[in-house]
């Protein structure tokens, strides 16, 4: 329903699960379409976010798991590899074109741990979004009360479709509420990003 989606969340609900399911429902129910996957270090992408889609891969019924083959840095649809494909891009300020380029008839942009990736790397990605029908989520911890993350919160919310997701709603989260709050206290920026999912009241904590 939103073609612009925002999400910011405590440690532990799931983001990546999440990106992982989008991944592959998108490639499945779409042809000729691409989505860049990015996140501001390889790392996260090649040790995190992949093995996570290849695990949820690994549970798709045996007729689907056959029309999509998971590669080092692709996911692609069989039958059309070079049209329907998901890629990893990795996001910094060294590599401000990481998403430039991409056309599609369906185009999903996936931004993974969003509040990493500079803003100059979103600007160039902006100008594909203005395509008809083309979507992103942006997903992660709120780490930096400025940058394009967490505009779409604020100033650009009229705009993006949000969410907050607090590691006190998820069980499986919370496994990690009492050491935030023995380290750093319920009161500190540190319970706010990790566990309730809230923007910092100062970047420089």
């Amino acid at each position: 329903r939103h073609d612009r989606v925002s999400i910011r969340s405590g440690h532990g609900v799931g983001k990546t699960a999440f990106i992982s399911w989008l991944v592959l429902w998108f490639v499945l129910t779409r042809l000729d379409c691409k989505i860049p996957v990015a996140a501001n270090t390889q790392n996260q992408l090649r040790d995190v976010v992949w093995p996570e889609i290849k695990k949820w891969w690994r549970r798709l019924p045996e007729p689907l798991q056959r029309q999509v083959e998971v590669q080092a840095e692709r996911v692609v649809l069989v039958p059309d590899p070079e049209a329907s494909f998901a890629v990893a891009r990795t996001a910094s300020k060294d590599n401000t074109e990481a998403l430039a380029g991409f056309h599609a008839h369906f185009l999903l942009f996936l931004l993974e741990e969003a509040s990493g990736i500079p803003d100059s790397v979103i600007e160039v990605a902006m100008g594909a979004l203005s395509s008809p029908g083309a979507k992103a989520v942006a997903i992660g911890n709120p780490t930096r009360a400025s940058g394009f993350f967490y505009d779409t919160h604020n100033k650009l919310r009229d705009s993006w479709h949000t969410m907050v997701v607090s590691s006190e709603d998820v069980p499986r989260a919370r496994g990690h509420i009492a050491d935030i709050i023995a380290m750093y206290g319920k009161g500190s920026n540190k319970y706010r990003v990790r566990v309730q999912g809230e923007f910092p009241n100062a970047d420089d904590e």
